[in-house]
């Protein structure tokens, strides 16, 4: 089973009838656990990489990895299973809070989505207005995880 934080493809979209695990799907709004076939949705399983050295993760795509070393794996599913049955990870947000920063944060205990981030840089190092951008990004970030703490 996957627990995971679903944008709004994923919600909108009507789940086909899964004879691997029966439908046995859990919603708790923003957060969902599904099978692995119905997470991938036909897509290939993809891995990311925790505790990438430095200069790995500066030549690896964004969204693949993080430099952060992941905890143990009890400590992992403990973390999704709480947000799953308790007061859930806050609204999916493609820029402040999406599902990397779900999956990293389970991880890590750090809420870090590397590929808005590594988009971000872009921009900032092609045109002035990336600046901006990237101030509001970081505010968003702390807003979301002040709402998280409480």
């Amino acid at each position: 089973m996957v627990i995971h934080l679903q944008g709004k493809a994923k919600k909108f979209r009507p789940l086909q009838p899964c004879q691997k695990c029966g439908n046995k799907r859990v919603i708790n709004g923003e957060i969902a656990k599904v099978c692995v076939d119905c997470f991938l949705d036909g897509e290939i399983l993809q891995f990311y990489d925790y505790g990438v050295p430095f200069f790995e993760f500066t030549s690896r795509k964004r969204g693949t990895c993080s430099r952060r070393h992941s905890k143990p794996a009890g400590e992992v599913i403990k973390a999704a299973v709480d947000f799953l049955e308790g007061k859930g990870f806050g609204r999916y947000d493609m820029f402040a809070n999406n599902c990397e920063d779900f999956a990293v944060y389970c991880e890590t205990g750090t809420a870090e989505s590397h590929q808005v981030m590594g988009h971000i840089r872009q921009l900032t190092s092609m045109s002035c207005i990336g600046v901006p951008v990237a101030g509001a990004y970081l505010l968003s970030k702390a807003i979301t995880a002040a709402k998280r703490r409480r």
